[in-house]
């Protein structure tokens, strides 16, 4: 056969799959959007001089949405080879030899391909402009222009040696089941999965028992620590339960509906469960992945949205004035008005006039680990720093609280102020510490939100108390420890000059012994982390989207094709139109609005595991995380509907 009349067998393949074809090439042409995207900010000279930071999280991000991107492109290639069957199967009736066939359909995925290359390199680049807009817009870079973004070579060639790739892969996978099947087993792939399925009550225990463990896990973790080394051993239980959960307990559920035939042989229920029962078997791992992608859309954008926009008060309350100047050495009651006044005057020579100097005031602070049980708060040495229960201890002196929130709290000797990161009051009277009994008085959050992981935060009333701490500190870490030692900072904003001006003279004070912070610098670095994350969560969310629409879109035509004989029959043995719609319609709200619900109860169960990691990032309120994942959860379901209106539409049309 010429290649010439392959390809006129192919372009008919073409048109005459186009139902099938045209979501193909779009939805992939998307993955590959994104990947190039991502490559192509990765190599942008502009991002990379101006956003260091930023690099190793689009690199992570590349990764990733490649190998999701991979992924549902195998899952789409495996669902068109299956509709292919039939054609596969005719050709070889007709008389074609099996090379000839390899060819037709090697040239029709070839232009398939082709087009979503074609589409990831031209969308990539204009897409991606916006992309790179949008970014720069999120870590507040406001001086950035579409010019600083020009065509990525290295953006097309990845991409390109990635559809190949996969291109290739199919031919493989297309050559493979000509040369090993007969016609009749290419037919009979077509009704591959019907029959009814057993009950696997073996499957049955194992999802309910990884499904048990991993919402146990999800529910009774505590601690941000301890939610990084469960999170990801929950995720796996669940996938696996869910998988497990679809393919046995929907064959056991729908059996037992057989079983109560009082209710059984009405005719719409008669027809639903029946027809289900036949079609779970096809259709238990295409819902079980939709159930999970709808988690992971979820969960992904609620997160990274509640980190991004919890950013300004994390600021705050991380760097509260303008500049701060740290010094490195130790404090005692001998030198800390030294140390102090040193740090003044080495601020007063960074300008004009003293006046300019505003809002300024000393802080001290010390800081190690704990651990809280009852009344007692125990310092921790470096061995018990692996316990589950260990806490970071900021303690701060009440001059300098008070000064920085513009507060006249006065403490007595024994007598202390107590914060939790994670809680907002701490139902707290006393506490014993190293000895001694303290009053407790407890206050909302001041520990820097920097700090990423759990945290008590204590204020003494003077640099007298402190010392009691930092001897313990020092003690229990045996003087290895350097933040166990007292520190002396001197924070300031100032008024009557330019910031451009003032930060050449301000940046001499970074030397050996003392640390300079630029809040503005702070700032333009925690926007770079924090806009990363949220942009990388937006294109893993998108991905994830986009596959859950992709599965079913494909659920609902294989369905339709598979369903407009069963139709005819139906019409043939007398049922009316009406009876048909309305049983076919039972069976695809229960088959399609499942994995909707089954996803909703999983980012419930895994909203305390989640707002314990996204707390890494600070300044995060159990509230305000409930209501960005309600706003997600509805913003979901009113996609999924229209998505399941608008296919339910395809699906009717494919079965008249």
């Amino acid at each position: 056969m010429s290649f010439l009349m392959a390809k006129k067998f192919a372009l008919k393949n073409l048109k005459a799959n186009k139902v099938l074809e045209i979501p193909f090439v779009l939805s992939s042409g998307i993955m590959f959007i994104l990947f190039n995207i991502m490559v192509s900010l990765a190599s942008n000279s502009y991002v990379i001089h101006r956003h260091k930071f930023l690099i190793s999280i689009i690199n992570m991000g590349i990764v990733i949405v490649g190998i999701l991107a991979v992924i549902f492109v195998l899952y789409s290639v495996s669902v068109l080879l299956k509709r292919k069957n039939k054609t596969l199967a005719l050709y070889s009736i007709l008389g074609l030899e099996k090379k000839h066939i390899r060819k037709i359909i090697s040239i029709e995925f070839m232009y398939l391909f082709t087009m979503i290359l074609a589409i990831a390199t031209v969308g990539g680049y204009i897409f991606g402009q916006l992309a790179f807009l949008g970014l720069n817009y999120l870590m507040r870079d406001m001086g950035v222009n579409v010019m600083h973004y020009p065509l990525s070579i290295l953006a097309i060639v990845l991409t390109m040696v990635v559809v190949i790739i996969l291109y290739i892969i199919t031919v493989i996978r297309l050559s493979f089941t000509v040369y090993i099947s007969t016609p009749t087993e290419l037919l009979n792939k077509q009704h591959s999965g019907e029959g009814e399925p057993k009950s696997r009550y073996l499957v049955l225990l194992f999802g309910l028992i990884t499904l048990s463990a991993g919402y146990w896990i999800a529910l009774t973790t505590k601690g941000t620590l301890e939610s990084i080394t469960n999170f990801f051993t929950a995720v796996l239980l669940v996938i696996f339960a869910t998988y497990a959960l679809y393919v046995a307990l929907t064959v056991v559920a729908l059996k037992l509906q057989k079983k109560h035939s009082s209710s059984y042989f009405k005719p719409v229920k008669f027809l639903s469960v029946s027809g289900l029962l036949y079609r779970i078997k096809s259709n238990a791992l295409s819902l079980a992945s939709i159930a999970i992608l709808g988690s992971g859309v979820i969960v992904t954008l609620s997160a990274v949205t509640m980190i991004y926009y919890s950013a300004n008060m994390n600021f705050k309350n991380a760097i509260p004035r303008s500049y701060e100047l740290i010094s490195g050495e130790n404090i005692d009651l001998h030198n800390y008005k030294k140390v102090s006044n040193t740090l003044k005057k080495q601020v007063e020579k960074t300008v004009d006039n003293k006046s300019q100097v505003v809002h300024s005031y000393v802080g001290y602070n010390c800081e190690s680990w704990c651990e809280k049980k009852g009344d007692q708060l125990k310092i921790l040495n470096n061995e018990s720093l692996s316990s589950r229960t260990s806490k970071m201890l900021y303690v701060g002196d009440l001059v300098g609280y008070n000064a920085n929130l513009h507060k006249k709290i006065k403490l007595q000797d024994d007598e202390i102020l107590l914060c939790n990161n994670r809680i907002e009051k701490l139902n707290v009277h006393k506490l014993r510490i190293g000895g001694r009994t303290f009053k407790v008085r407890t206050v909302d959050n001041f520990v820097p939100a920097n700090v990423a992981i759990e945290s008590y935060g204590i204020i003494v009333k003077d640099l007298k108390t402190m010392l009691f701490f930092s001897k313990l500190f020092v003690k229990a870490t045996g003087g290895m420890a350097t933040n166990a030692k007292i520190s002396c900072s001197y924070n300031w904003d100032v008024k009557g000059i330019s910031y451009k001006k003032y930060s050449k003279r301000v940046h001499v004070l970074s030397a050996n012994k003392v640390e300079f912070v630029d809040a503005k610098e702070f700032l333009t670095r925690f926007y770079e982390i924090n806009g990363g994350f949220l942009f990388i969560g937006i294109i893993i969310g998108i991905i994830f989207l986009v596959g859950t629409i992709l599965i079913i879109y494909y659920k609902q035509v294989s369905a339709g094709y598979e369903d407009r004989h069963k139709f005819r029959i139906m019409k043939e043995i007398g049922l009316e139109d009406a009876l048909i719609k309305k049983s076919n319609t039972s069976q695809l709200m229960l088959l399609l609005y499942s994995p909707l619900c089954v996803s909703i109860i999983h980012c419930i169960v895994a909203s305390k595991i989640v707002f314990n990691l996204v707390q890494m990032f600070g300044g995060i309120k159990w509230q305000n995380y409930n209501i960005c994942l309600a706003a997600v959860i509805s913003i979901f379901f009113i996609i999924y509907l229209l998505v399941f209106k608008i296919t339910s539409r395809i699906y009717y049309n494919i079965v008249r």
